[in-house]
């Protein structure tokens, strides 16, 4: 068992937290089958004819640092855990040896290899996934995720004024966040 909790439920949700970083993945995959006893468990009840009322669905939350998986300092300067993790974390790729050293190292840290085809002399990867990954897609397209009707029969496109009248004159300065309020402000009336 891991060190994930379980926390009261809100908005209709049984949360989970995932945080232990040493140990995220045994964790993870521990949390994930708790959510999935617990959806079935509501889905057994509901076809026994004794649905719980107001169920309350698992839900997952992870928390790693922001960056976790990437380069942990670019040029001297802490990219996980802070802002620039949000920025591009390796500007000088393409001009520094060094910036695009440490970029390998990082792409190479997912394996790719074990993901996708290598068919080159070079051991270059090919692009095609495994059969591993393949394997799991449903034969039958109507099951694959974004072809499920549930994921797009509901949709409803937005009725949007005119975005003509809410532009700015060219030359001259206001506020962008204002701007796009004043526009969003009547695409909620309408």
């Amino acid at each position: 068992m891991g060190t994930y909790e379980y926390v009261p439920s809100g908005y209709g949700y049984q949360a989970c937290i995932v945080d232990d970083l040493p140990n995220i993945h045994r964790d993870l995959a521990g949390a994930m089958e708790w959510a999935l006893g617990e959806i079935s468990r509501i889905q057994q009840a509901a076809r026994s004819g004794k649905p719980i009322v107001k169920p309350r669905w698992p839900m997952l939350i992870l928390r790693t640092p922001k960056g976790w998986s990437g380069p942990k300092v670019v040029h001297g300067e802490y990219n996980e855990g802070s802002f620039r993790s949000h920025q591009v974390p390796l500007p000088e790729a393409k001009t520094s040896g060094e910036d695009l050293k440490q970029l390998q190292d990082w792409l190479s840290s997912y394996h790719p290899e074990e993901l996708f085809t290598v068919h080159s002399a070079e051991g270059e990867i090919e692009g095609a996934p495994t059969s591993d990954v393949t394997e799991i897609i449903p034969d039958v397209k109507e099951k694959r995720l974004g072809f499920r009707k549930e994921a797009y029969a509901a949709f409803q496109p937005l009725a949007v004024p005119e975005w003509m009248p809410f532009s700015v004159q060219s030359g001259r300065e206001a506020s962008c966040m204002k701007t796009v309020g004043n526009f969003l402000r009547e695409v909620v009336k309408e």
